[in-house]
């Protein structure tokens, strides 16, 4: 039982002069009607997001992740632009998760007995950076197949797409490579902060 609300400490992890810094609040031009409680104004035609509500929800999905890695969960990092595949891939490898950078299959969580030939430990959470894919700009088909498989997500989401389908959403520039590292450094502290708060929470039931 965690007996502190912010157990991991993911409060301290950034400020909202960090996401200002970073761009998090340029949006689009065009926004949804979903994510229109997000959007504090706008300014020369761009959509600008409220940063107050982005560090709320950013530090729930924090906190979320940390509590996956302190469960010894699974992490399923997913990407698609080609800017940030190696960043991607690279954020995985450091906090010791895994990534899906190539064409999404949706086999991987609707049957993967089948796709993987025996039985398969599905992840226990799913991190997107961008929930809109491919040339017509749809919704990244890994979002609907993880709510399917009951695969909790986070998921970076722009004045442009829906957050509906995600658990964990956080309201942010989906484009920039500024925007990117900092949301992939965040995301990475947390996984790291639950399996180290993990580690010692072993050793006191050891002692």
């Amino acid at each position: 039982m965690l007996l502190q609300r912010d157990f991991f400490g993911v409060h301290n992890l950034f400020t909202v002069k960090d996401l200002f810094d970073a761009r998090v609040h340029l949006g689009h031009k065009l926004a949804t009607d979903q994510m229109r409680p997000f959007i504090y104004g706008n300014r020369f035609g761009v959509n600008i997001i409220d940063l107050d509500e982005t560090a709320l929800l950013l530090r729930q999905a924090l906190n979320f992740l940390a509590h996956i890695a302190y469960r010894n969960g699974i992490i399923l990092f997913v990407a698609r632009q080609p800017q940030i595949l190696h960043m991607v891939e690279r954020t995985a490898l450091e906090c010791g998760e895994y990534a899906h950078c190539r064409k999404w299959n949706p086999a991987i969580f609707t049957a993967p007995e089948h796709e993987f030939g025996g039985e398969t430990s599905l992840p226990d959470a799913l991190v997107i950076l961008h929930t809109k894919e491919g040339s017509q700009y749809e919704e990244h088909e890994a979002i609907q197949t993880a709510a399917k498989a009951g695969i909790p997500t986070v998921g970076v989401v722009d004045t442009d797409c829906n957050p509906n389908l995600i658990s964990y959403p956080v309201p942010g520039n989906d484009d920039t490579i500024e925007a990117s590292q900092l949301y992939l450094h965040l995301f990475k502290q947390a996984i790291l902060l639950g399996k180290k708060k993990r580690t010692e929470v072993n050793r006191m039931s050891l002692a």
